[in-house]
């Protein structure tokens, strides 16, 4: 077992690594599914496009195309991968701040090594044989659907959410709060036109358009089967998008969040 601290940005966790032979940090994103390097630190250290690609879908549906390629190593903590495709992500509109990140850190680079990002204790903590079982018995253990998408993956986990059962919530430690898809606003007693609600219309860093409605939820959500966890009257945006919804880092704080990729399972603790 090794344990690294963390540091936010803005709600995103970060983390140290090294990239081939440069150390940087990368944005551990579990929603991410892909591992990905912004353009400018891959030129700094040689990694350039394979002649691959990578077509991926936004949660709102549209279609995005990256180049990929081949990193010789990553490294972190004690984990090492070598020979890893990557995606090479243009990160020029990306809030101020983001030029001192090297990329995006996600599940693919922990498919067969247990990690645990402890909110409480500021750490990301490589798991082994013993500390992942001592996770399990004192812990929560919930099932999830881990969808592999060629290099990518991504984990869904069942929510109970304000009465309405087991919707299938990607685990997206990039997105802030619970986000829904709009057609479940009515079944939640959410009227999206209503006087309580904020809309936002915007674009995102694609250039797509949005409507986003923010509200607050009467009710508890929590992984279904695990009432134990609950987040009650939680914040809640909606918006047209192509999942059930995503749980992300207003919820997922509050624990010690273990993915275990290899088993299917993730381990939620105190």
């Amino acid at each position: 077992m090794s344990a690294t601290p963390f540091d936010y940005f803005h709600h995103l966790v970060t983390v140290p690594v090294v990239a081939g032979d440069a150390a940087t940090r990368f944005v551990f994103d579990s929603g991410i599914g892909l591992t990905l390097l912004s353009e400018s630190f891959a030129a700094t250290i040689g990694c350039g496009p394979t002649g691959d690609s990578f077509t991926g879908r936004r949660m709102s549906g549209q279609e995005v195309t990256i180049p990929l390629g081949s990193l010789d190593a990553l490294e972190f903590g004690t984990a090492r991968r070598e020979r890893i495709d990557v995606g090479l992500l243009d990160t020029s509109a990306f809030p101020p701040g983001f030029e001192e990140l090297g990329g995006f850190l996600s599940l693919a680079f922990f498919e067969d090594t247990p990690v645990t990002v402890d909110y409480p204790a500021g750490t990301v903590v490589l798991e082994d044989e013993e500390s992942l079982a001592a996770r399990a018995a004192s812990g929560t253990v919930l099932d999830v659907h881990v969808e592999r998408t060629g290099p990518a993956i991504d984990v869904y986990l069942p929510f109970d959410v304000a009465g309405q059962r087991a919707l299938s919530l990607e685990v997206d430690m990039g997105s802030d709060s619970l986000i829904l898809d709009e057609r479940f606003a009515p079944l939640l007693g959410v009227d999206l036109d209503g006087e309580s609600v904020r809309r936002v219309d915007g674009e995102d860093e694609t250039g797509h358009t949005y409507i986003r409605t923010f509200a607050t939820l009467t009710g508890a959500v929590h992984p279904t089967g695990a009432p134990g966890l609950a987040q009650i009257d939680p914040a809640v945006m909606f918006q047209k998008i192509i999942h059930d919804g995503l749980v992300g880092d207003s919820f997922l704080r509050n624990f010690a969040v273990t993915y275990d990729v290899a088993n299917a399972r993730m381990i939620f603790g105190s």
